[in-house]
């Protein structure tokens, strides 16, 4: 009986222990590793503006094997793309952007059409911007850019839950952890109470 129920809390330990119980990626497609703006919004001035495979005008991808090469001239381009999340919830909005400092060049991120970053000739390799949101339930991220003599470099935008607001997101460690000791439990109970031949089927204690 006792070994039934451990059993039944192995299994149980092995549904919380599934990919959904970790913070996700709520961004499709957000180190482009498509090769194409799969899940993406693209408007304004799009022309010199591609997913591009590394290495490519001297950048190397921040994450996989793709980026976004940011060229417009003249006037800027936009990327967007909306999702869904928790009402209340804490984001953490993250992205790496790599320039030249080309003149005249911009850049800017923004969350729900609020501006979070707004860069003039953005001159430095790949770094990362992050910033801390509260979820509606539907949320949007956008970019606007412009890099009139060369190019940018945008990779790896991500949008997770960082655990604070409507609950905690427990850490993988600890599922892990907590299987591995429940599992360890349940070898313990199969050598502890165990049938000695020839005893009638008296319990012993190994």
């Amino acid at each position: 009986m006792r070994l039934k129920l451990l059993l039944g809390v192995v299994a149980l330990t092995v549904v919380l222990v599934s990919p959904s119980a970790f913070a996700q990626n709520l961004v499709t497609n957000g180190s482009f590793e498509t090769g194409y703006w799969t899940g993406w919004t693209t408007g304004g001035n799009f022309a010199d503006t591609e997913v591009v495979s590394s290495p490519f005008y001297g950048y190397e991808s921040e994450d996989g094997s793709y980026f976004a090469l940011l060229g417009p001239v003249g006037s800027p381009g936009t990327l967007s793309q909306t999702f869904s999340d928790q009402a209340g919830a804490q984001y953490t909005f993250s992205f790496y952007l790599a320039g030249r400092g080309d003149h005249p060049s911009f850049f800017s991120a923004m969350w729900d059409g609020t501006t979070l970053l707004s860069l003039t000739d953005p001159d430095h390799q790949w770094q990362q911007y992050s910033f801390t949101e509260i979820g509606t339930g539907h949320d949007s991220i956008s970019f606007s850019f412009q890099d009139d003599p060369g190019y940018m470099a945008l990779d790896n935008i991500v949008v997770s839950s960082n655990g604070s607001g409507t609950g905690t997101t427990p850490e993988p460690s600890s599922f892990i952890l907590l299987g591995s000791g429940v599992l360890a439990l349940g070898g313990l109970a199969r050598r502890k109470f165990r049938v000695r031949p020839g005893c009638c089927g008296r319990l012993w204690n190994q």
